[in-house]
């Protein structure tokens, strides 16, 4: 039994803690520590799928060294179901993640196995569930002209579609934004980041990046802003869901454990605007913390709603 499939990235992260700049050409900082994590956008939101208590199945593909075995480790803990191709002599993917006193970052990828995930690595029913999520879309650019097809089919099937772009490493031509736009009118709920959204919708303007991204087909849209929360558009509404001060050390991966929150809203009936609350609080949450105990629980994320003065979820 399965409530989500996602499908997407896998890799390594290695976490600076915040450092103030980046060292000069030819010279060397020293950070306090530098923290091994299970790494990729459809990874993170797996675990944190699974430890928010849903049924989860991630799909994608890895490779048979140490840093493979970590991760298929680690999915096993938690109760990730995997469908994962492994092929041999291959490398897995890694991100250094290089995060500042402001709790921005910045991304060296090597996308390793990553880059030839394709739709042959696995069988159309093996996507199950209520829900389908493909996240790290920008970085799978062997599965990338198929991801229309595979929401189309789970359309069929009765479920609903997420879909997270993730940053262009290759940069937004209009060749590859149009790709996106294509599988819009299969596409349920929409989750960019603050800066992917103004790169898709070409305009820096918050409220016209979702007016124009429902106007070109999407039913929701979630426009990840950070610590001030999500800004909304849903039936034909925009509206801000606020977010919630904490202490961050480490804001990697916050944006999938939001995207984790939402699944679990959906799940449990609320409505769009309580399951974009709780997600707020869940992605809040995952930037106090470091390795496993960064992804919350359901109860965490509750407790922490209760004691602002929220409910949610009636």
């Amino acid at each position: 039994m399965v409530d989500v499939t996602i499908i997407g990235d896998i890799n390594v992260d290695l976490i600076t803690s915040p450092i103030r700049e980046y060292p000069d050409k030819d010279s060397q900082t020293i950070v306090p520590s530098i923290y091994l994590n299970p790494g990729g956008c459809a990874c993170n939101a797996a675990i944190a799928c699974a430890k928010l208590g849903i049924k989860t199945r991630l799909i994608g593909k890895l490779t048979d060294d140490l840093f493979s075995k970590y991760l298929i480790d680690i999915l096993k803990k938690v109760g990730v179901k995997t469908k994962i191709k492994i092929i041999k002599n291959k490398t897995t993917g890694i991100t250094l993640a290089t995060t500042f006193k402001d709790m921005k970052r910045s991304f060296i990828t090597y996308r390793g196995t990553n880059e030839i995930l394709s739709i042959r690595d696995f069988r159309p029913d093996d996507v199950k569930g209520k829900v389908l999520i493909i996240t790290g879309f920008n970085l799978l650019d062997n599965l990338r002209k198929d991801v229309k097809k595979l929401f189309e089919y789970a359309k069929k099937s009765g479920m609903k579609t997420g879909l997270d772009p993730n940053w262009d490493p290759k940069g937004w031509t209009d060749k590859r934004i149009m790709d996106i736009y294509s599988i819009f009118k299969s596409t349920d709920w929409f989750f960019p980041s603050i800066e992917e959204g103004k790169a898709i919708a070409k305009t820096k303007d918050e409220r016209l990046v979702v007016k124009k991204l429902m106007y070109l087909g999407l039913r929701t849209v979630c426009l990840k802003l950070g610590e001030r929360g999500c800004l909304l558009g849903n039936e034909n509404t925009i509206k801000p869901i606020k977010g919630f001060k904490v202490n961050p050390i480490n804001t990697t991966g916050a944006g999938d454990v939001f995207l984790a929150g939402f699944i679990k809203g959906y799940l449990s009936g609320w409505s769009v605007e309580d399951s974009v609350m709780f997600a707020n609080v869940a992605g809040a949450l995952s930037t106090m913390r470091v390795g496993l105990e960064r992804y919350p629980t359901y109860r965490e994320t509750i407790h922490f709603l209760k004691s602002k003065g929220v409910d949610i979820g009636r």
